[in-house]
């Protein structure tokens, strides 16, 4: 069993995920990939305020994108509030823009400034 893609952080009440970088700042594709089409729903399951850091992930596929928009509804459903970081890379820009995601998801430069906005 391998370590978790995924560092996962409460703070101030607001849980944030975000990916492990490599030395050129990048997630591995393959493993993010993994996360969110395996274990993103039942890790994060009742979670009211989540932040999901993706600063140096490149791009995401629909078995990422699916589980996103599922895990927007269950907390929207709780009345809780989920938020996306770093969302950089000029490709994964692309996908949230002709998806639309951009106009579904609020969307912060860094996890600092979207967990500060849950606050209020």
């Amino acid at each position: 069993m391998t370590a978790s893609p995924v560092l996962h952080l409460e703070i101030n009440g607001v849980h944030t995920l975000a990916f492990h970088l490599n030395q050129q700042g990048q997630a591995n594709a393959e493993l993010v990939r993994a996360y969110f089409a395996a274990d993103f729903l039942t890790t994060t399951v009742g979670l009211r305020r989540l932040v999901i850091d993706l600063t140096g992930v490149i791009s995401l596929d629909s078995a990422s994108l699916g589980p996103l928009v599922q895990k927007l509804r269950e907390i929207q459903e709780i009345k809780g509030q989920l938020a996306l970081a770093g969302v950089n890379s000029p490709a994964l820009k692309e996908i949230f823009a002709l998806t639309r995601f951009d106009k579904v998801f609020p969307i912060y430069g860094t996890r600092e400034e979207a967990i500060t906005a849950m606050k209020s």
